[in-house]
């Protein structure tokens, strides 16, 4: 019996190309479906049948069809679901965009267990043939060749959902932080979805959001991999120079501080201080346009708070210290001048000066609170250069001019204050305007670095900590000064406790805040307990009342902050509720009280203060006192042989560095080494010597 379908004369209801390519045809003469949509030849071979070709029947004429779908697509046309021509070593979309052409090497892997980004394990991507194909979610991670920082493992191009996750909680959590300020959200959205944006600025960006908030489980090793593999990739190309590569390496050193990698982001910001002087972000842009130039200004203001954070006072250690004479570009403008693209000029770094009746001009509208914190970090740079350098060698001359210094910088505070807006200063009002606002918490950190600018100039006169003048050089000063100054650190340290208090009341939570607010929280309850061992019938301070303001600080610090380096110092501070503050108080019977020696022509007025003999001391020091006398030789660590000299031979206790709010132990160079404890394991180089 004949089959009916191979009988003569009846119309195929699948066309050659169809056939050939083995999918369904809906049969319709002169083009199918299929063929229309793709763009192939397509004809019928009615004495071949309707259906496909059973065994033992011969076989239609055979069609070459064109291959639609390349073996393997590039990371950028794979990344936005592009067509890709598969042409080596680039393909067609990236050669006209001017992008990288990378291509996945190896066959696609599971994804790890315990990632899942998005809806789902699997993502349904459409191909051009209008089949569907599973593919892995783009948290997995592809075997292949190795990849630059360890792991043996390369990140595909994240999808398009995780990305639009991505960006939403960055602009609405994390940008008001003043060091990510630099990104416009309108510019990066059509960079990324014409394929252009670069992919170790995306990477950071994941990196960091997934830090500071809650993407889903998984996503907090996900991050991790992602900063890596930026890290990488703004390493491996250090001749290729572009903005878009400095924003990325910016984003990567502040997750490394977040992270508890100071050595790592310290070195990583000289390269980018370096990235942004080849590109002369430090100067104007006349020729570009104003969202351009404004964006560049942030990134370079940025560059130079996170210098400021990372030196702390030590001239050494900064690559902007003078930003007066470095940095030749004005401040960066509000957040709505700059989202909205309206040119206009704000100020410079250093605030213009009071009219002839003595009166500042008011702030100008324009000027925001990131140039405000900005000029924050650029007056507590000051008052850290003054404050290091006195606390470790003071001279004649320091300790004269010391009063004047203390009432200019405090002067500047206060104009500082004064020239705010009546909606910009602090009050319970303003605060709960700002409760619903992504600009919450650049107000509030504005306003606590500002009174943390006040505890690190007066916790000069708190004897005890490791970052107070020396007890002779504090015996020279006015008991009267130095007992106002004292009193002016406790009562801002309460009234920056109050603070913390009134944001924990807000309805909508906390902001997102940087790890600088942990750290100005730790300073605030080290002046709080100082004051409660020294000064407390004055203050009015308790126990009970310390312990209350310190657990507000804790608060805060964990609601606000997240990362392994602000754990540190929320530990830090739980331990200070719990135990108290140690203060190295020396016995005042048993220290000499010398006297201030007399210039005379044959003596230089610059001339450091002079340790007492050790013959003029007691032949037996309390411990707390021999401990406080700086050690002047170090000792060295030979490696092998223990006499001779030695190529190899480093200094002991290897580099003590740490940012701004941080202590290191027995540190007594750096300006915030503030109490025992060790947040972090720095390598092995040496601390700078004082002179």
């Amino acid at each position: 019996m004949t089959c009916p379908s191979l009988e003569s004369g009846r119309p195929a209801s699948t066309c050659i190309t169809c056939r050939a390519r083995k999918v369904r045809c809906d049969g319709r003469r002169d083009v199918c479906a299929n063929c229309e949509r793709l763009g192939f030849g397509c004809s019928y071979d009615d004495s071949a049948g309707g259906e496909p070709d059973s065994p033992g029947v011969a076989p239609g004429p055979a069609v070459a069809v064109p291959r639609r779908r390349v073996r393997q697509a590039c990371l950028n046309c794979h990344a936005k679901k592009a067509r890709c021509s598969g042409s080596m070593p680039q393909c067609d979309r990236c050669r006209t965009q001017g992008l990288d052409c990378v291509y996945r090497p190896g066959k696609r892997s599971l994804p790890l267990p315990g990632i899942a980004v998005g809806v789902g394990s699997q993502d349904v991507v459409m191909q051009d043939d209008g089949e569907q194909s599973a593919s892995y979610d783009h948290s997995a991670f592809t075997h292949g060749s190795a990849s630059p920082v360890g792991g043996g493992f390369e990140l595909p191009e994240p999808g398009e959902a995780l990305a639009m996750r991505v960006f939403d909680a960055f602009f609405r959590h994390v940008h008001h932080i003043p060091m990510f300020c630099f990104l416009h959200r309108a510019s990066l959205m059509d960079r990324y979805h014409a394929g252009t944006l670069d992919r170790a600025l995306l990477l950071a960006m994941i990196g960091i959001t997934a830090l500071l908030t809650d993407l889903g489980p998984g996503m907090d090793e996900y991050g991790e991999r992602c900063i890596e593999e930026s890290a990488a990739l703004c390493l491996a190309e250090l001749e290729k120079l572009s903005i878009l590569r400095l924003q990325a390496l910016v984003i990567v050193v502040k997750h490394r501080i977040l992270s508890k990698k100071f050595a790592s982001a310290f070195m990583l910001h000289a390269v980018a201080s370096r990235f942004a002087s080849a590109l002369r972000l430090n100067h104007e842009s006349p020729n570009l346009c104003f969202l351009a130039r404004e964006s560049r200004r942030r990134l370079m203001w940025s560059i130079y708070m996170i210098d400021s954070s990372l030196a702390a006072g030590q001239p050494d250690f900064a690559l902007w210290g003078d930003a007066e004479r470095q940095i030749h570009i004005q401040l960066p403008c509000n957040e709505r001048h700059f989202e909205f693209d309206l040119p206009e000029t704000t100020e410079l770094l250093r605030p213009p000066p009071p009219d002839h009746e003595g009166i500042a001009p008011p702030l100008p509208d324009v000027v925001g609170f990131i140039a405000l914190h900005v000029r924050i970090h650029w007056m507590r740079t000051k008052i850290l250069q003054l404050s290091t350098k006195l606390a470790t060698a003071p001279s004649l001359e320091d300790i004269a001019a010391l009063p004047g210094q203390c009432a200019d910088l405090a002067s500047q505070l206060e104009a500082f204050e004064a020239r705010l807006p009546l909606s910009f200063r602090w009050s319970e009002a303003n605060l709960r305007l700002r409760t619903y606002s992504p600009r919450l918490g650049i107000f509030v950190m504005t306003h606590v670095w500002w009174r943390q600018c006040y505890l690190d100039l007066y916790r000069l006169f708190l004897s005890g900590l490791k970052e107070a003048l020396p007890p002779v050089a504090l015996a020279q000063l006015d008991p009267h000064f130095v007992a106002q100054c004292r009193r002016s650190c406790y009562e801002h340290a309460k009234a920056m406790a109050d603070m913390f208090a009134q944001l924990l009341t807000l309805g909508n939570g906390t902001p997102v805040t940087d790890i600088d607010l942990p750290g100005c929280a730790f300073q605030c309850s080290r002046m709080l307990y100082h004051g409660l061992q020294t000064a407390a019938d004055e203050m009015g301070f308790t126990l009970e009342g310390v312990q209350e303001l310190a657990s507000v600080c804790l608060r805060a610090a964990k609601q606000c902050t997240a990362g392994s380096a602000c754990a540190s110092i929320q530990a830090d501070i739980d331990k200070l509720i719990r135990e108290g503050l140690e203060l190295v108080i020396p016995d005042p019977s048993q220290i000499p009280n010398l006297p201030l020696p007399h210039t005379s022509d044959d003596m230089p007025t610059s001339q450091a203060f002079i340790l007492p003999d050790p013959a003029s001391l007691p032949t037996s020091l309390p411990p707390d006192i021999s401990t406080s006398i700086p050690v002047t030789a170090a000792l060295s660590n030979v490696s092998g042989d223990t006499s001779g000299s030695n190529a190899f031979e480093e200094t002991v206790g290897g580099f003590n560095f740490v940012p701004e709010l941080q202590p290191v132990p027995d540190a007594s160079w750096m300006a915030f080494s503030l109490s025992s404890n060790d947040w972090l394991d720095m390598g092995h180089l040496p601390p700078p010597e004082s002179s």
